[in-house]
């Protein structure tokens, strides 16, 4: 069964914060084993995708895997019209959800003065949070940083030159290479994730048959490296 992937961008008069977006689901989705079944531009991008809404389809969750493009901050990150933050009843993966990745500044600082632990909450099934400690940014060259994710995480293995070689990255190690392309050193990529005894996320491909969801007993893991 394939994969289901999605795109959301706020482009905010950067196109490139769409190609970005649309560049990740768009190389899975050339692949057999993905299907891009989300695209949601502007004012397409609502808070009901992200944060539980009675009589509403929390339409983030009807994917395995997306990248968003939009503004961000330690506490949370627009949508069009508004935000969310983590003072919201985000429930990440509680249907399907697994990789939330975003270029969203900020979004994921992790220090004594503000603890990325305070998107633990949002994790309810959800296995990885992709995003940066720091500034990123957009327009700059970094159109292609969606592109390169998907390509690392998925299409070096599966693509037309998968039979002269491979490139077989866990979706951690992916995203850090996409970045490490796209940004300068002063930007940090970071991740949050979360495993529990039989559902370990270390070394999860997105490639691969799905990860058991992290549910009892979780702990919760980050890191952070220069791009």
């Amino acid at each position: 069964m394939a994969k289901y992937v999605g795109s959301w961008w706020i482009r905010d008069n950067i196109d490139g914060r769409r190609l970005e977006a649309e560049g990740f689901a768009s190389t899975l989705g050339g692949l057999a084993e993905f299907d891009w079944t989300q695209n949601h531009g502007e004012s397409d991008v609502k808070e009901s995708d992200f944060v539980t809404t009675a009589s509403t389809t929390q339409r983030s969750d009807q994917v395995d895997a997306m990248q968003m493009s939009s503004h961000g901050w330690q506490d949370g990150f627009l949508v069009w019209g508004g935000s969310v933050d983590t003072s919201e009843a985000v429930d990440f993966g509680k249907n399907d959800l697994e990789v939330f990745a975003t270029h969203a500044c900020d979004l994921l600082h992790h220090g004594s003065d503000n603890s990325v632990g305070r998107w633990i909450p949002a994790f309810s099934r959800l296995h990885y949070m992709l995003g940066f400690h720091n500034s990123s940014y957009s327009g700059g060259g970094q159109n292609a940083r969606g592109t390169w994710f998907a390509m690392y995480a998925a299409w070096f293995f599966y693509g037309p030159l998968s039979w002269l070689f491979k490139i077989d990255l866990p979706v951690r190690e992916a995203w850090a290479e996409a970045n490490e392309i796209v940004e300068g050193s002063n930007v940090q990529w970071a991740y949050l994730r979360a495993e529990a005894p039989g559902a370990p996320t270390y070394n999860e491909r997105l490639r691969a048959a799905e990860t058991p969801d992290p549910v009892s007993n979780r702990s919760f893991w980050t890191a952070r490296g220069t791009c």
